[in-house]
């Protein structure tokens, strides 16, 4: 019988199914092995242990929740859009879920907890980058704000963490995009609304 060949994203394809499906604390390299159809041996030649390998699951959900949607950037949305449009697209791929992710990974041992962290790392940095180049890119924000605790390098790690916070806690994002319009927006509008005032013809009423 032929030797079967799988390369690692068939491995990783599979992993990301089982961890949709079951939960990524009930990922295992015999599960993998069993349903790619190979030998639990030919696991460990592409993933030394089974916290690599849950690292990669992990990656390859970040890789199809945000990256593309982070790497997509629409030169005509708002800094505020973008936002919302990162904490939509990665609630729509946790929704896909049969379990919760979040919760799973609370459960997980040190040795993969810590391999998240390694992955997690550049991921996260690759999305506060997008963050810092719409900022600085929204023609709307009003530059003198952004100084000190709204400084692009401390406001859009904030902004990140907040995303995550609320999916933690399976609430909105609603306060943050209000405090953000509010902060970074107000002053332009207030200028509009005096504007607008200004301009307005008065009405003569008679004594």
């Amino acid at each position: 019988m032929p030797k079967q060949v799988i390369d690692k994203d068939k491995l990783i394809d599979q992993a990301y199914l089982i961890a949709a499906r079951e939960g990524i604390s009930a990922l295992s390299v015999r599960k993998v092995a069993t349903a790619c159809g190979i030998a639990v041996g030919s696991v460990y030649m592409y993933f030394s242990t089974k916290a690599d390998l849950t690292a990669a699951v992990f990656t390859r959900f970040f890789g199809q929740a945000l990256f593309e949607e982070c790497c997509r950037v629409d030169g005509s949305e708002s800094f505020v859009d973008y936002v919302r449009k990162l904490r939509g697209a990665l609630g729509e791929a946790l929704a896909q879920m049969d379990v919760d992710w979040f919760a799973e990974m609370r459960r997980l041992p040190r040795s993969e907890h810590e391999a998240l962290e390694a992955a997690r790392g550049p991921m996260f940095a690759h999305m506060e980058q997008g963050f810092q180049h719409v900022l600085e890119a929204d023609p709307a924000v009003v530059r003198s704000r952004l100084v000190g605790a709204l400084s692009p390098d401390k406001l859009c790690p904030f902004v990140l963490g907040a995303i995550f916070t609320s999916l933690m806690e399976g609430s909105d994002c609603e306060p943050l995009f209000a405090l953000l319009n509010t902060s970074l927006y107000e002053a332009l509008a207030e200028s509009r609304a005096s504007e607008s005032v200004a301009a307005a013809p008065i009405e003569k009423k008679d004594c």
